[in-house]
């Protein structure tokens, strides 16, 4: 990756802009019309915070927002705020650095004293679409995986604990038969609180296995293959990771967006 890209020229334009008092149904809608996993909050014209998707898998179904039917939360319920914004001028490497310590997936980025883009670890990711690093460089070798018989509340739970965005799904067998995101948690999550009284919730949402919501279709890779190639794959696929598989389509890794993240940021002196 050229060391030189500064995060201006790289930061996504057109990002997603929400009132903090838009319903929270809304905005779940909102983010699938717009084909994204993020939006910006604002109060009048001032930007106030920022709500991803793991905001709302992490928030949206404790016990004290589960008091209220989903339909009445509003996205200044579940964002994440103060923000923490970087100027366009600022190299791309020390950006994802940023993330990377403040532990954050997106970034406001200012011109002088206005918003004009959000970064976003796609966007970090697209900046590596032609290299050639192998992927046995970067990947996560110790993969934390899910079984498709246990509860879609299982998955959220080691998500939120973990920290992670995707979790590989095994059957009964080991066998690798699908993947699990944040975003097939949301939709589900979202889709059945909106409907099922609180009383109901709890219980409908236990019996929805990962299963019901995963996606049979894996991305998977060789750690051989360019870091270039799964990034690649995952924009085709809109898909958070690539599993990385050995000759006998064993598991021996995955690559996620925050490794791609984690790379750029060591290239930052």
């Amino acid at each position: 990756m050229d060391s030189l890209i500064l995060t201006g020229e790289v930061a996504s334009k057109d990002f997603l802009r929400v009132s903090k008092n838009e319903s929270l149904v809304n905005l779940v809608k909102e983010m699938r019309k717009k084909n994204t996993d993020r939006a910006l909050v604002y109060r009048d014209d001032v930007p106030e915070g920022i709500v991803t998707k793991k905001d709302i898998v992490t928030k949206v179904a404790v016990s004290r927002t589960r008091r209220y039917p989903v339909s009445v939360l509003h996205a200044s319920s579940v964002m994440s705020y103060p923000l923490i914004t970087v100027k366009k001028e600022m190299p791309l490497s020390k950006a994802a650095r940023v993330m990377i310590d403040k532990n954050v997936s997106s970034l406001p980025v200012k011109d002088e004293e206005r918003i004009i883009a959000l970064l976003t670890k796609w966007d970090i990711a697209k900046a590596l679409i032609k290299s050639p690093t192998p992927l046995s460089q970067i990947m996560t070798r110790e993969v934390v995986t899910i079984n498709d018989t246990d509860s879609i509340l299982t998955a959220r739970k080691l998500m939120i604990e973990e920290g992670f965005s995707s979790l590989p799904v095994l059957n009964s067998e080991g066998l690798l038969v699908g993947i699990v995101t944040l975003d097939e948690i949301l939709d589900t999550l979202v889709d059945l609180m909106e409907f099922v009284s609180d009383s109901g919730s709890k219980s409908s949402l236990k019996n929805i296995t990962v299963r019901d919501c995963m996606r049979p279709i894996v991305p998977t890779l060789s750690p051989e293959d360019a870091l270039g190639t799964a990034v690649a794959l995952m924009l085709e696929k809109r898909v958070r990771a690539v599993l990385l598989v050995g000759p006998n389509k064993t598991l021996r890794g995955i690559t996620t967006l925050t490794d791609l993240t984690r790379y750029v940021a060591s290239t930052y002196v």
